[in-house]
């Protein structure tokens, strides 16, 4: 998923399924007042792997989602050559994502395990 043309890569898991939610920004002073629903709002975009949340402004601007047909189906190619860490047995050598040792493939990049 590409966010106005920038790719949405969770940082903790590299995950790359999001879901989206919308949240106040709430203040004291609003709540005080009981006008909870006058605060600014932010879209949240939640890792489905990790549930890492991210957060971004609502102020009016333009969020222009973008998905292309191999995020659809899963996330495949993801490549991190930088990891000092060793994966342990159930966990995928690529994202570090937790899974069953009878699989043959990562649920969440797609990498095939030997």
């Amino acid at each position: 998923m590409k966010l106005n043309g920038y790719e949405l890569i969770c940082p903790i898991c590299k995950g790359k399924k999001f879901e989206k939610r919308n949240s106040l920004l709430n203040t004291r002073g609003m709540t005080f007042l009981n006008l909870d629903w006058l605060n600014e709002g932010a879209i949240n975009y939640i890792c489905d792997t990790c549930g890492y949340i991210l957060w971004f402004i609502d102020d009016g601007r333009e969020y222009v989602e973008e998905y292309d047909e191999k995020e659809k189906i899963g996330i495949k190619g993801l490549h991190i050559d930088y990891e000092t860490s060793k994966a342990d047995e159930d966990e995928c050598p690529v994202c570090f994502s937790k899974r069953d040792v009878n699989d043959k493939e990562c649920s969440n990049c797609g990498y095939k395990f030997e």
